[in-house]
């Protein structure tokens, strides 16, 4: 699995643009096969990473940190950097567990998002939202969607998590989120994508 992540990384491609791209609006029916064939194209994705920038609020407290993200297949690499004045955040995660390095610590757990709140006090999402960041509705679970007028998420509820998207940008043949805005509980979190690297997977296969 370790060789297999690393060859993939390598042939990411070296970047991608924003991209402006002109739209039409589509009729209701349109826009619902429109977000069939989105959907089983997000599907063929086996790896990507992202490089933004992530912030979380909470009544009068607010916390910011630079993020990069490598996803392939169930297996991340996710870094936060600068994160909420606690210095650098590493968080490796699969099916086996999760890993989080922090300030000299190394810590593991079966859950990711209970890790980084027991140890760090942060609330991320990070298993939906490995799902939520490219515009997939995460799976096995009951969710609500709202469509914007070219047949992509708009807005969705899902596991507690209120998931806007304020902005898509073509990259490498797929339209991608670059603004993920989520709301829980009184909890905003804002993702900006400043940049997309992408991998998909051969004909055949799918990703998960």
């Amino acid at each position: 699995m370790i060789r297999r992540f690393v060859f993939l990384f390598v042939t990411l491609l070296s970047g991608c643009e924003a991209l402006p791209v002109t739209e039409v609006p589509l009729s209701a029916i349109e826009q619902q096969a429109a977000w069939a064939r989105h959907q089983a194209q997000l599907e063929g994705l086996e790896a990507w990473t992202l490089d933004g920038r992530i912030s979380l609020r909470h009544d009068e407290e607010a916390w910011h940190a630079s993020l990069h993200w490598q996803q392939v297949d169930s297996v991340y690499h996710l870094n936060l950097f600068g994160p909420f004045g606690q210095g650098a955040v590493q968080l490796d995660g699969s099916p086996q567990g999760v890993v989080l390095h922090h300030d000299g610590q190394i810590l593991q757990s079966d859950d990711a998002e209970q890790l980084l709140q027991q140890q760090l006090g942060l609330q991320v999402p990070v298993n939906g939202l490995r799902y939520w960041a490219v515009g997939r509705v995460a799976p096995g679970s009951d969710h609500k969607e709202e469509l914007d007028s070219a047949g992509r998420l708009a807005v969705l509820e899902q596991n507690g998590w209120r998931v806007r998207y304020r902005g898509y940008v073509a990259v490498q043949g797929f339209m991608l989120p670059n603004k993920v805005f989520l709301d829980h509980d009184g909890l905003d979190v804002r993702l900006v994508i400043d940049q997309w690297q992408l991998v998909a997977a051969a004909p055949g296969r799918r990703g998960g």
